[in-house]
């Protein structure tokens, strides 16, 4: 048997699942040799045999009577699972976001907007399948995972799905062989060359996304990223074109502060206001990927522009941490040295003191990225203050030392005590001052070792805006 003849037996129902983890065999399940980066699938082939699976899908010679060698068991992976699962993404309206920055907010506009003609959601910070919530570890899930999620927003009387699209789903065949109805590129600049190397490799991943879509598919592309033109070259469907300096959908007449954007929308000669009711310029952009994709899928644009009016933002995305103090403190994702630059670009530009920056950077990742996200700081910030993100494996300190080599001056401060670090932020902040806590956004964890502990920026500024207030009486 061959591939192509075990897509025919799933399709008819001659199995009883796809795993790619031995632990979920079953009798009659067709287990997956997946080479992952800590453990090789093909390790527990016979062990998966044992258990009762009916065929072993494999890249080499196991010796296995129920083997099926192919060339890339990622790909088979993918494909097999869209034929148990009846292909999901065929009936419903899938549409994917991807780039470097914007991504989530964009998904979540999305999915406000088409909430009410039933829409599910998968994004770094939680999937959404009908009214059920479901926390998320992934930019974007497995794809055995993201089928039966697909399966079961179908199920739930979903009409689209909005998905996160990451630069390691695309190369790891997690959204392989699904079919996308839309997409939107936000944006292109440095982050995860701890996986893709370089560049290149980074723009490369995020273009296969599009040379997925077939020419009934509709894109829109940011014009004002350097990278749009090598993302639209041989897109097979078609293109939507925004940005604020260039497009066929313009934002004209911006106005943005901490709690709110306007803007008039210009397509050719027709005009509409947009109000969004949270901060953060970058926003602008994120909400005009947004408008131009649904335009081009022929979705109301004076229903869409008019539902946006109560969008509630996105946790951890430019978000307020406000018990009346007479200064702003503003927790965001940011953690690239471009989303750090648009982050406090845009707090500079409504702040009335100082603007206060504390951040750091993950361990495990891209380490040339580390002093750059220092200079970002140095350029736009009063007050620095350097502290840890989640170290992961590396030591804190020494991530902390990556980061100073990026200063041009010594006007910092360094606490990589992270709650220690906010403390101080709150502390030292007067009227009008901005503090801008960067990096982990939604998250509530931080992780160290390998452990994870609880670690909450939100709640931790609000601890300290409480006792900064009881140290003020």
């Amino acid at each position: 048997m061959d591939l192509n003849e075990l897509l025919d037996l799933v399709k008819n129902q001659g199995v009883t699942g796809i795993v790619s983890n031995s632990k979920k065999v079953i009798p009659g399940s067709v287990f997956v040799c997946i080479k992952g980066y800590s453990t090789d699938g093909h390790d527990y082939a016979f062990d998966a045999s044992d258990k009762g699976a009916k065929y072993i899908v494999t890249e080499k010679d196991l010796g296995l009577i129920n083997q099926i060698i192919v060339p890339a068991s990622r790909t088979a992976l993918a494909y097999l699972s869209h034929a148990f699962y009846d292909n999901p993404s065929k009936k419903l309206k899938l549409i994917g976001v991807t780039g470097t920055n914007g991504k989530t907010s964009s998904v979540f506009m999305l999915h406000h907007i088409l909430e009410k003609e039933g829409a599910g959601l998968f994004s770094t910070v939680k999937t959404v399948v009908g009214a059920k919530i479901i926390p998320q570890e992934r930019t974007t899930p497995d794809v055995l995972e993201i089928d039966e999620l697909l399966s079961k927003m179908l199920n739930a009387g979903a009409e689209y799905a909005i998905m996160e699209v990451s630069s390691h789903s695309v190369v790891l065949d997690r959204v392989s062989g699904l079919h996308f109805k839309g997409g939107i590129f936000t944006n292109l600049t440095q982050d995860h060359l701890d996986f893709h190397k370089n560049m290149a490799e980074y723009a490369k991943a995020k273009k296969e996304f599009f040379m997925m879509m077939d020419q009934d598919s509709v894109a829109a592309f940011n014009l004002d990223d350097p990278y749009a033109d090598y993302m639209l070259d041989r897109f097979k469907g078609k293109t939507i074109s925004f940005g604020v300096n260039q497009g066929r959908i313009r934002a004209n007449d911006i106005k943005a502060t901490a709690t709110e954007i306007t803007y008039t929308l210009a397509i050719e000669k027709n005009t509409w206001f947009v109000n969004l009711p949270i901060g953060g310029e970058f926003n602008v952009y994120n909400s005009l990927g947004v408008l131009a994709l649904l335009y081009g899928l022929g979705f109301d644009l004076d229903l869409a522009v008019s539902r946006l009016k109560s969008f509630p933002g996105v946790p951890g995305r430019f978000q307020k941490v406000d018990l009346g103090q007479d200064f702003a403190v503003i927790v965001d994702y940011a953690h690239t040295p471009d989303g750090l630059k648009n982050l406090l670009f845009s707090a500079r530009r409504q702040c009335q003191g100082q603007l206060i920056v504390v951040f750091g950077c993950g361990g495990d990742r891209d380490k040339t990225k580390r002093p750059k996200m220092a200079a970002e700081a140095e350029k736009w910030a009063d007050k620095i203050i350097v502290t840890s993100d989640n170290p992961r494996s590396e030591d804190a300190q020494a991530i902390i030392n990556d980061i100073l080599v990026g200063f041009k001056s010594s006007d910092y401060r360094v606490e990589a005590d992270r709650q220690k670090a906010i403390f101080q932020a709150i502390t030292a902040a007067q009227k009008g001052d901005i503090i801008v806590i960067a990096g982990k956004g939604h998250e509530d964890y931080q992780e160290i070792k390998g452990v994870k502990y609880h670690f909450d920026d939100t709640q931790v500024a609000r601890e300290g805006l409480i006792k900064f207030a009881k140290n003020q009486r």
